[in-house]
């Protein structure tokens, strides 16, 4: 089609198909000919242009668009906001927001989005609460579009009470305002949470997609849940979409933590296309069932098949040489990350040579690998070299890791309860009593242990020192009557055994 006698708003047209299309070319012959036409006093069609570029990855061209332009409007505005978050400048958008405050213009609702979603790649909870309030001020209708960027934002920065407050205060909730809601609760520890939401989705007519499957699964993988994931599997199945690749990753992740190899198995051999997310979690499957062979052997195919690992694809298979001992193939594939597929090593593969070397009595090799790192060693890898010294009771060892994780990271009581369990397994009280004591001056509090199962399809969860479960008396006594019954037994079947094999003269308690 040509363009040479159209007027400004058919090119403009013509722009906004370019830019969805991301025809880069196009677009400068038909800059090169609004130049030649004279049409920059045209504010509609530079705002298109500056959009055209944006959207092809050419920001410094919109941006130098941007300044020639006579005058913005809030159209040209936002699209420079956008494409700045979208580039992952967000502090450079929540100053352009700042601008076009000064300079008058009133934001629309896509202007407000697009500066919240800057707030949320910054985590600037502060700045963000500041524009909510500017939205409230300024009376703005009820807008998903604005809805979404304001719970997405609190989510992001886990402020869990305001985004539940918000997402309950919104009438006609999106699909994408209740997949935001369930999945902040899962990344946030609370997957029981999520899946209640899921159900509470499912009771105002609103139909999941991928995104809220995976999301789900994701929550039964937390909780090893192998009912709910299996009720989910079937759902997935009726509504045609067991072949999505998200939804095959999580639950290749779902059934190996859930302990179904097996079925992890029969999901990636089905899967029509392989990423290298599937490849990884079917190799870290492997691993975790010290099927180590398997998990080596699948990480040649991966390569023949010309899926390109990553660095969590060489925390899984290097996991896995742990698993299995394997320190000569260990070292083979550490040393090959970068050699042959440009993975430079970061803290949790040198973590996992430190934990493969102590695991086959080479701690020494492994102390000598700690101090020879090129980087400063982290928190896991000193938390794995720590965690072969609690097993064996060395106090020397010990020292220096532990004065290493008590700097980098002060807050964290595993690094003080494993210390103290180091030195109670040497008899050496006083020290052990010592890094006690420095907990609790350092205000350093214990999480309490936690551990759940699923009976009948509901989850129950328990935590150390907790007496909130509503059948805890009936739980209590159950346990009592066992212990009872079990002491009984093992008494009298000791009693039997011994009492043929007793020495003349000797007690039975001396016995025992």
């Amino acid at each position: 089609m040509s363009l040479a006698n159209s007027d400004e708003y058919a090119i403009s047209d013509t722009l906004n198909v370019s830019a969805r299309l991301k025809l880069f070319g196009n677009g400068r012959q038909i800059h090169a000919l609004c130049i030649k036409r004279g049409f920059y006093r045209f504010i509609v069609l530079t705002t298109a242009l500056m959009d055209l570029y944006i959207k092809c990855e050419r920001l410094a061209n919109g941006q130098k668009l941007f300044k020639e332009m006579p005058e913005r409007d809030v159209v040209s505005w936002t699209s420079l906001i956008v494409g700045h978050v979208q580039h992952g400048q967000h502090a450079k958008s929540l100053t352009l927001f700042s601008r076009m405050m000064q300079e008058g213009v009133k934001p629309n609702c896509h202007s407000f989005s697009a500066t919240l979603s800057g707030c949320s790649g910054l985590q600037a909870l502060r700045q963000g609460q500041q524009i909510h309030a500017q939205l409230v001020a300024a009376g703005m209708p009820a807008n998903s579009v604005v809805e979404n960027s304001l719970l997405h934002l609190y989510v992001k920065c886990f402020a869990m009470d305001a985004a539940t407050k918000l997402f309950n205060r919104i009438p006609d909730r999106s699909l994408v305002a209740w997949n935001e809601m369930i999945s902040a609760h899962v990344e946030c520890g609370l997957p029981e949470e999520g899946l209640k939401l899921m159900h509470r989705m499912n009771s105002s007519d609103v139909k999941p997609d991928d995104f809220t499957f995976a999301i789900c699964i994701r929550a039964c993988s937390r909780l090893t849940s192998i009912n709910q994931g299996q009720q989910f599997h079937g759902s997935i199945i009726r509504n045609g979409l067991e072949s999505d690749l998200v939804i095959s990753n999580a639950l290749v992740d779902m059934y190996s933590k859930c302990g179904c190899l097996a079925s992890a198995k029969q999901i990636f051999d089905l899967a029509p296309v392989k990423d290298k997310i599937l490849w990884t979690a079917m190799i870290a499957a492997y691993g975790k069932f010290g099927q180590v062979k398997a998990a080596i052997t699948m990480f040649e195919q991966m390569q023949e098949l010309n899926a390109q690992p990553d660095e969590i694809t060489y925390i899984a298979l290097l996991s896995a040489c742990c698993h299995g001992g394997l320190v000569r193939e260990g070292w083979h594939y550490f040393r090959s990350m970068y050699q042959k597929h440009s993975v430079s090593p970061q803290q949790e593969h040198y973590a996992c040579m430190v934990d493969l070397l102590c695991r086959s009595e080479r701690v020494l090799e492994a102390y000598d690998f700690i101090k020879s790192m090129p980087t400063k060693p982290g928190a896991t890898v000193w938390g794995a070299f720590l965690g072969y010294c609690r097993l064996h009771g060395d106090i020397e060892l010990s020292r220096p890791a532990v004065m290493q994780l008590l700097k980098l990271d002060p807050q964290n009581h595993s690094n003080y309860i494993a210390m103290s369990n180091v030195y109670a397994a040497a008899g050496a009280w006083n020290e052990m009593l010592e890094i006690r004591g420095r907990m609790k001056n350092d205000n350093v509090k214990k999480e309490p242990g936690c551990s759940w199962i699923e009976v009948k399809g509901s989850v129950h969860a328990f935590l150390a020192a907790k007496t909130s479960h509503p059948q805890i008396g009936e739980i209590l006594s159950t346990l009592s009557s066992l212990n009872i019954y079990v002491k009984g037994n093992s008494y009298e079947a000791y009693r039997g055994k011994t009492s043929k094999n007793s020495r003349p003269g000797c007690s039975e308690s001396d016995t025992m």
